[in-house]
């Protein structure tokens, strides 16, 4: 049973990390979405023009990838987003928490369902069944997304930034970069596993991609590669040892 889990992950990883290429391969593309809120968050429309796109070019993990998501949508049980709900009997604006079965509560009403639904249809999913409820309900939504930041950074920790911020906007998060850090050798991981390797984030944090665009998720480890210290004290100490066996291997072989 343990062992059927842990490969349903590493297909679930190895599909995610086909996806964010795909994605990356895509970027482009994304300037012929509209400079409204949703552009900083994939849309299905350009998700699925994406699919059809890498169908053609005979990229079927690729592809495979972004039709799970499609199905699955981005929202997974543990991870929280900010509602503001108006058009009730007095307006909601809290942070709740997505439950098992990829439900919301909000006030006293029955659990909303997030399946299959992405970031950029949150307000219109949980709008279209507000209405059994409320006549003219009104929802926006801010998801959250938590991640952990690891290695060369000021304040190395668990941080919460919006799903629209850019993946670079998590370093200032985690109060920025030290003098130690290698930033072209870090990598995002997701349950230990490489997701998004260093020429990858490389392109990333300078398109300026979100982490709905990249397909980041609560959850996720970023790791800034951190330099190697040089001790110098103890070269100090060793180079003149290592100095002195080789005068004396001279000698000796003399």
């Amino acid at each position: 049973m343990r062992h059927q889990s842990l490969l349903d992950l590493a297909r679930q990883i190895f599909r995610a990390r086909a996806l964010i290429l795909a994605l990356l391969s895509a970027a482009p593309a994304l300037g012929a979405q509209s400079a409204s809120e949703q552009s900083y968050y994939r849309t299905r429309a350009f998700l699925d023009s994406a699919a059809t796109s890498m169908e053609r070019s005979g990229k079927t993990e690729e592809a495979a990838a972004v039709r799970e998501r499609l199905r699955v949508g981005d929202f997974y049980p543990g991870e929280k987003i900010v509602i503001d709900l108006f058009g009730g009997e007095e307006p909601f604006r809290d942070t709740v928490s997505v439950r098992a079965g990829q439900e919301v509560v909000i006030q006293t009403f029955p659990a909303f369902s997030l399946k299959g639904v992405l970031r950029s249809e949150a307000d219109s999913a949980l709008v279209a069944q507000a209405r059994r409820y409320i006549q003219n309900p009104v929802v926006r939504t801010q998801p959250l997304v938590r991640l952990f930041v690891t290695g060369a950074v000021a304040r190395p920790s668990f941080v919460t930034v919006r799903g629209d911020a850019a993946v670079s906007d998590v370093l200032s998060a985690a109060g920025g970069l030290t003098s130690q850090a290698q930033l072209p050798k870090s990598t995002m991981k997701r349950a230990n596993e490489t997701l998004i390797g260093r020429d990858s984030l490389v392109v990333i944090f300078r398109s300026g991609m979100t982490l709905d665009q990249a397909d980041i998720r609560s959850g996720d480890e970023l790791v800034i590669k951190e330099k190697k210290s040089t001790n110098y004290m103890m070269l100090a100490w060793v180079a003149p040892a290592i100095f002195g066996m080789v005068i004396s291997i001279i000698q000796l072989a003399q």
